[in-house]
């Protein structure tokens, strides 16, 4: 293994993003001396800084999975890969695509549940038809839980002996210590925290409501960018929310506002592996999350999805229906109790345990060596 080349969309504000990054920034020993690449589908800001020992390629193929293929074709081909990684669903039918026909190994990870996370539309069955007939003939698929494995195996036809079940990488030392930077937060308590792309997916819509229903006189802070935000923004106003909702956009360091907050809630419709939820964890922040399909159940309760019909406690946190308000606000409830925060706290930090970053990096290189 000499050269290694990673593709992915772009270093936007985005959980796959962070994670790229961070592998990239801990391979050092495990790459064994082999030459890193990284090739950027598109042109976009960075939110995340690439270490200076990776050798970085920008392409511009303008979000296009069409228009993608001939620019990443002439690239993989100049830098002559022994290995391919990419992560994101345009990024991975394209190195699939091209690293069949070069002969070159490909290793995809696959970031959501595919099944729910793609919508009812024309784009949505398209991305599930292409999903099926080329993630198959990917040399291994790293799925960043079971229940995105099991998704894969059962409704795309990837085998299961290609598949291998990882979770994200994460920092608990650098998140403990952005943490512990002072965060200026004149707002009223309590204080919960929400994180995620502003897109239907992640249902923000969802926690607004609950927060009315909540019925507290508290603060709800959401920390993203994307395309609802006047929509959400709208919403709060007629239901007399204005003051007590707060946008607060991309943050470089959300941590010290998520070890101040009283509770962290991950509200979407459908997840992989929720980054915030278990950084949320480290910090020792009380969780609340609704049952998608993969992820949550694994994180909070050492479970495969299995059906919640209200808001349920767990080993590590509360797990609520997805797109139930009224589950969501008495779960807000529960968390909040006075009496019960430092043990809510201690679990949060119990579970977050379980995903130490040195062991998940050592199985991310076993995937990708073969």
């Amino acid at each position: 293994m000499k050269k290694v080349v990673f593709v992915i969309n772009s270093l936007t504000g985005g959980g796959a993003e962070r994670i790229m990054t961070r592998l990239l920034g801990n391979s050092t020993a495990e790459a064994q001396g082999a030459e890193l690449h990284l090739i950027l589908l598109d042109v976009e800001p960075a939110a995340y800084p690439v270490p200076p020992s990776i050798i970085v390629h920008q392409l511009d193929t303008k979000g296009s999975l069409i228009g993608g293929l001939v620019p990443l074709w002439r690239k993989i081909n100049e830098l002559a890969p022994d290995i391919c990684v990419s992560f994101l669903t345009r990024s991975n039918l394209l190195s699939i695509l091209i690293c069949r026909l070069k002969g070159i190994r490909c290793v995809i990870s696959e970031r959501v549940n595919t099944t729910s996370h793609h919508p009812h539309n024309a784009a949505g069955y398209m991305a599930r038809f292409l999903t099926y007939v080329g993630y198959r003939h990917a040399k291994r698929v790293i799925a960043v839980s079971s229940g995105i494995a099991k998704d894969l195996s059962e409704n795309y036809a990837v085998p299961m002996a290609n598949i291998s079940a990882i979770p994200n990488p994460i920092d608990g030392d650098m998140i403990r210590r952005n943490g512990d930077v002072p965060a200026d937060l004149p707002y009223a308590r309590p204080l919960i925290v929400g994180m995620g792309r502003l897109v239907p997916n992640k249902n923000f819509a969802m926690l607004i409501e609950a927060f009315g229903l909540f019925g507290a006189s508290g603060t709800l802070l959401i920390m993203g960018e994307g395309p609802l935000l006047a929509d959400l923004q709208r919403q709060a106003n007629e239901l007399g929310l204005a003051k007590q909702v707060i946008f607060a956009g991309f943050r470089e360091n959300p941590f010290s506002v998520i070890k101040s907050a009283d509770c962290y809630v991950l509200p979407s419709n459908g997840e992989g592996f929720p980054n915030g939820l278990v950084e949320a964890m480290c910090l020792g922040t009380p969780v609340i999350s609704t049952n998608c399909h993969s992820g949550p159940s694994e994180i909070l309760d050492d479970r495969p999805y299995f059906p919640v019909e209200s808001a349920t406690e767990c080993k590590y946190g509360l797990l609520v229906p997805t797109n139930d308000a009224a589950s969501l606000a008495e779960a807000m409830k529960l968390a909040l109790q006075p009496d019960q925060q430092r043990d809510r706290r201690t679990l949060a930090l119990e579970g977050a345990r379980r995903y130490a970053l040195d062991a998940t990096i050592k199985q991310y290189w076993q995937a990708i060596r073969g």
